[in-house]
């Protein structure tokens, strides 16, 4: 006959075993403030490990307000670095800093909102141009602001690179000549 395979299974054996404690498990989320652009513009510089903050370019003399509301932690006038800058302690956490300003309008220990204005956009510092240098801290950490603040323009909307004519001319609009892109990507 032959080789026959011979087929047995270990007997099946069914336990049972009951907790003895109850588990509970807590589900719990962390709700981030609410958090606005300082004023209108486009990310000029992104955030990095040697930029520990982006550039947010706008015109000179744009009123700054504070992307939440919080206490003003400290004030400063300077020519270098970041020239005259403001650092406001938020909830939750969080500071932030703007830097660059023309004027500042706000002092130490004031309780600011969102709708208060902090002071104007300037090229007070190192700075090549008007915009409002932003940095926001969680817990001492930097983070990079446009993971908490609405969407942000790469480069300046089309409708601000047209020239400007006064009148304006009878005829068709001159169409723009290049499509700026960012040099970044």
């Amino acid at each position: 006959m032959g080789y026959q395979p011979a087929l047995t299974f270990p007997p099946l054996r069914q336990e049972v075993t009951f907790a003895v404690e109850e588990q509970v498990q807590e589900i719990g989320f962390d709700i981030l403030p609410v958090f606005q652009l300082p004023h209108p513009g486009y990310l000029s510089t992104k955030y990095s490990r040697f930029h520990p903050g982006i550039d947010i370019a706008t015109g000179l003399g744009m009123p700054i307000h504070p992307v939440s509301n919080g206490q003003v932690v400290e004030v400063n006038f300077g020519l270098w670095g970041y020239g005259n800058h403001v650092i406001i302690e938020g909830e939750k956490g969080f500071k932030s800093l703007y830097g660059h300003m023309g004027r500042v309008y706000v002092k130490k220990d004031q309780e600011v909102s969102v709708e208060d204005t902090l002071g104007t956009v300037g090229m007070s510092g190192f700075t090549s141009g008007p915009h409002t240098h932003l940095e926001i801290y969680r817990n001492g950490n930097t983070i990079d602001p446009v993971t908490v603040l609405p969407k942000l323009q790469d480069f300046p909307a089309e409708e601000y690179l047209r020239p400007y004519t006064n009148p304006p001319s009878g005829g068709k609009e001159q169409p723009l000549s290049k499509t700026l892109k960012p040099d970044f990507r």
